[in-house]
């Protein structure tokens, strides 16, 4: 309970606070409001909780830095201080200080954005080339370059500036003055010399470029950390004598000369990947007759706000060539003649991309994005856009796809490929309170852009909600609330019954999309997930923002690999909860267009947890393709990543993550060859054993596929259920069964009376013959069918099956066999031996109880029923379960005997014997 002070009416009342007053005020708190006033953060506590704030919008006074405030100024260090917040610096004056001389919040991050700007559209692009230049003049840094700087004033130039700059290098540092001026700026003329500055314009250090490209390299394999590398730095060179003025001299303008230095590395080396596609495109113009520049969105200059971004409303009405020119040039805008050429060919815009580069990115992707999208906020209907539609005709894999693995992508043809994605949630980033940073993005990026991941979301949701709304069907007459009671099924386009698909998406987290794993709350993004090719080399990869694993990330990473794909080439998925996606897109309709080209199949870690019918269908090495292909190839890029997690703001954070993803690329490309001969050898291993035990079974692989086949239609089928004129229904069947046999055994009678009549024809003589095995073999099946079912029932003459119609010994005997049925099925799925399933058993063992404890007082009514000698004859009561250790599964237990149920299989075999794959264990498929 919070307590407002009191003042007397003889005492002052509190001042006023007013606009830019600093003055301490009580909080208007009272008994019966408990929250305080957004942004009032208590600055002294009173006793009896009494707090005094202060005026939230007053700027924060030097000192106050908190996650907002200004970073106070190094007064004695007058150099550092302009380059930080190039303004001037005036001497304090005792006993007072000019609090609006001092930059707000917005005007520090304005000074930084311009910062971005000036380095994104003027100084990395003119660098590239002078960057090239001095890698071929030094052999890739191999030697020193010289130092080749202004010494003079610039005479043409009215802006020009003297500079005494710091050189940080391996073992010593350097002083060294140069004139900057508009014709000559010294951030060329420092790149020319090998040194990058720390600020674009009048830098105060610069680093030696090979000591950037040292810490640039020892950071994709460490956890990247400035503080301590400029520490060890300053440290090792202040022992040699060597000392920079300030407290913390280097770590920031040392961290903002590396950032930098990475992008116009990446920026060099997709210019000349550019050059080289080119040289190839005229040199080989068949083998690149298709479309092979696939642009990417471009998120960068156009997700900020336009008076964040330097444009004024002015630009609009400029037009587009003038407005790049007054605007200066971006790294989006900077476009090759002849590659624009090629990308203005009549033909539809893809949606994907693929190598991304400098020349990429231009005005008119954007505008068309633009187009698009007000087309579909236009449109009323969901049904009018189709993420999937999108697709251009490719007679072979993207130049993308190419360049991220040569070994799936790189021949003519590609006829088929295994991919597998995986999420991880502890790639995670904390949401920042002022927001995103500036975009930056990586010229070779993985990341699907973000405008497409939420469109495929409001595609999904949009599909989803409107076939939820449709009216259901007619209910039935009585309703029924038991689960036991619901029939069980193979939904359409699918191989496994409803109650297997339910029993795995209760077991799996990732199949619920409500389930948090991340609190959008504390973070912007809550996990990452990748699509990888078999040879465990990423392919794409996008930035979840949900606090559940929602399928639309699957169906973005599925449908940019389809752009990426020619027409034909067929797709084995292999997923952790394959089988919920393919149950989606089977019931939503996602992923249409390609449906037809998808096997899923779920990785191979988690098809243990799944249960048994499901594994049948889903395991990948059941499906045909799959090979020894294990779809858990993200775990090992997950450890690779692991050091950068929670690293950076959002966009440095998905830089790096990209450097990370490249540098993995390149080193596993080197590695390749490595890998195959291991899983060559592997394989024939595997094919060794194979072989030898197929050899030793004595059967051919034809009754081994037969049997097979047998086995998995007799362990996917739908669970029996129990209802109340099952009994009805299965003396009806018996006696269907029976007219089946007497029809048969008539044919059978008729084909013999024409052999024996001497009357006969040659002809129908010799055809009588020919069919009377064919329908001796049908005559003997109908005759075991019907001895099963009559078994199962314990009668033997029509009379009987007639008056036992409505018997309630026969009901309860029916579904005292569903539910045992049931019991049986659901101990075998969810019994394994690992931690995942020892969990879902403990969720189930309730569900069982209840199983279990109805089928137990079925037991006692059938036996009532044969004391009261109301069954029929020779009736035995069922063997009632003990819950006491019923979870062993022992071999010995009653669960598995079938006293006074009788068998029922009324689909194969003449009841002799048990069909091959149940009874040999050289037939039967092993779990």
């Amino acid at each position: 309970m919070s307590v407002r002070p009191r003042i007397r009416k003889h005492q002052p009342s509190l001042p006023q606070p007013t606009a830019q007053a600093y003055v301490l005020h009580p909080t208007e708190a009272s008994a019966t409001k408990k929250r305080r006033k957004r942004g009032e953060e208590p600055r002294v506590a009173l006793p009896n909780g009494v707090t005094l704030t202060q005026n939230p919008a007053l700027p924060r006074l030097p000192g106050q830095v908190g996650l907002q405030g200004d970073r106070p100024v190094d007064l004695n260090d007058i150099a550092r201080a302009g380059e930080e917040y190039e303004m001037p610096v005036s001497p304090v004056t005792e006993g007072h200080i000019d609090i609006p001389d001092f930059p707000s919040p917005s005007k520090h991050r304005s000074k930084r954005l311009k910062q971005w700007q000036t380095w994104t559209t003027v100084v990395l692009p003119m660098a590239v080339v002078p960057y090239v230049e001095l890698l071929r003049q030094t052999r890739s840094l191999r030697d020193e370059a010289t130092i080749n700087v202004e010494g003079q004033q610039c005479a043409c130039c009215l802006r020009t500036r003297k500079l005494t700059l710091w050189v940080i290098r391996f073992s010593k540092i350097e002083q060294i003055e140069l004139w900057a001026s508009e014709c000559s700026s010294a951030s060329i003329q420092l790149i020319r010399s090998g040194l990058f500055p720390c600020s674009p314009v009048y830098p105060t250090l610069a680093v030696d470029i090979r000591v950037l490209d040292f810490v640039r390299r020892l950071f994709l394999r460490i956890a990247p950390n400035y503080t301590a590398w400029c520490s060890a730095a300053t440290d090792f060179l202040a022992s040699q004598g060597y000392h920079l003025p300030g407290d913390d001299p280097l770590r920031r303008r040392f961290a903002n000369a590396l950032q930098w230095f990475m992008s116009l590395s990446d920026m060099a080396t997709a210019r000349i990947d550019t050059t080289l596609q080119r040289v190839r495109v005229e040199n080989i113009p068949e083998a690149y007759a298709t479309a092979l520049r696939l642009n990417p969105k471009s998120h960068c200059q156009d997700q900020l706000p336009r008076a964040e971004a330097g444009l004024s409303d002015e630009d609009d009405e400029q037009p587009r060539a003038a407005r790049r020119s007054t605007r200066g040039v971006t790294i989006e805008d900077v476009v090759d003649e002849e590659v624009e050429e090629m990308e203005t060919r009549k033909r539809p815009k893809p949606r994907c991309y693929e190598r991304v580069t400098i020349e990429d990115v231009v005005d008119e992707e954007v505008e068309e994005t633009e187009t698009r999208k007000r087309a579909r906020t236009d449109s009323d209907s969901s049904d009018e856009w189709d993420p999937s539609e999108e697709q251009v005709p490719l007679s072979r894999p993207s130049e993308y796809l190419r360049s991220r693995c040569p070994l799936c992508f790189g021949g003519k043809k590609c006829e088929s490929i295994i991919v597998a994605a995986d999420a991880c949630f502890t790639q995670k980033h904390s949401a920042q309170k002022c927001g995103r940073d500036p975009p930056r993005t990586h010229p070779n990026t993985y990341f699907i852009p973000e405008e497409e991941v939420n469109a495929w979301k409001h595609y999904a949701d949009c599909i989803r909600s409107r076939k939820q709304n449709q009216p259901p069907p007619p209910k039935r007459t009585k309703p029924d609330h038991t689960h036991d009671d619901e029939q069980d099924h193979c939904e359409e386009g699918l191989r496994v019954p409803k109650s297997v698909l339910d029993g795995c998406l209760a077991s799996f987290t990732a199949a619920d999309e409500a389930r948090i794993k991340g609190s959008t709350r504390f973070f912007d993004v809550t996990a990452n997930m990748t699509l990888l090719c078999r040879h465990d080399r990423p392919l794409f990869t996008v930035n979840m923002n949900t606090p559940g694993e929602g399928q639309h990330y699957v169906l973005a990473l599925l449908a940019k690999l389809f752009e990426n794909l020619p027409h034909d080439t067929i797709v084995r998925f292999l997923y952790d909860i394959g089988c919920q996606l393919h149950r989606s897109c089977v019931k939503w309709g996602f992923l249409k267009p390609y449906m037809s080209r998808i096997t899923f199949a779920v990785s191979i870690f988690h098809a243990f947890g799944h249960q048994w019918p499901c594994q049948m269908i889903y395991h990948p090495q059941k499906c045909i393709g799959c090979g020894l292909s294990d779809g858990e190839g993200c775990e090992c890029l997950w450890h690779s990543l692991s050091h950068l997690i929670a690293y950076g703001q959002y966009y440095v954070r998905m830089y790096n993550l990209d450097s990370q993803l490249n540098f993995n690329n390149e080193e596993g490309l080197s590695k390749l060859g490595v890998w195959l001969r291991r899983k060559v050898i592997a394989c024939e291993s595997k094919l060794n054993e194979a072989e030898e035990v197929l050899r030793k079974c004595g059967f051919p692989e034809d009754v081994l596929q037969r049997e097979w086949d047998a086995q998995i239609k007799a362990q996917t089928k739908p669970l029996p259920r129990q209802h109340k004129n099952c009994s009805k229904s299965a003396v009806e069947e018996a006696l269907r069964l029976r007219k089946i046999r007497d029809a048969a055994l008539d044919y059978v009678k008729d084909l013999r009376k024409r052999i024996m009549d001497t009357s006969s024809a040659p002809w129908e003589t010799a055809t009588a013959e020919l069919e009377l095995e064919t329908a001796l073999q049908v005559l003997r099946k109908a005759e075991g069918k019907v001895k099963r079912k009559e078994d199962s029932l314990s009668v033997t003459a029509k009379q009987q099956l007639r008056h036992l119609i409505k018997s309630p010994f026969l009901t309860k005997k029916m579904n005292a066999r569903a539910l045992k049925t049931c019991i049986r099925e659901c101990l075998r799925s969810q019994q394994r031996i690992n931690e995942h399933t020892q969990d879902s058993v403990k969720q189930w063992d309730p569900g069982i109880a209840e199983l279990t404890w109805k089928y137990n007082r079925l037991c006692d009514d059938m036996d009532t029923i044969i004391r009261q000698n109301k069954a029929p004859c020779n009736a035995i009561a069922p063997v009632k379960i003990e819950m006491e250790g019923l979870f062993d599964l022992d071999v010995d237990d009653d669960i598995w005997l079938d006293i006074g149920l009788g068998y029922d299989d009324d689909d194969e075999g003449d009841g002799s014997a048990p069909p091959l794959w149940l009874s040999n264990d050289d037939v039967r498929a092993k779990r």
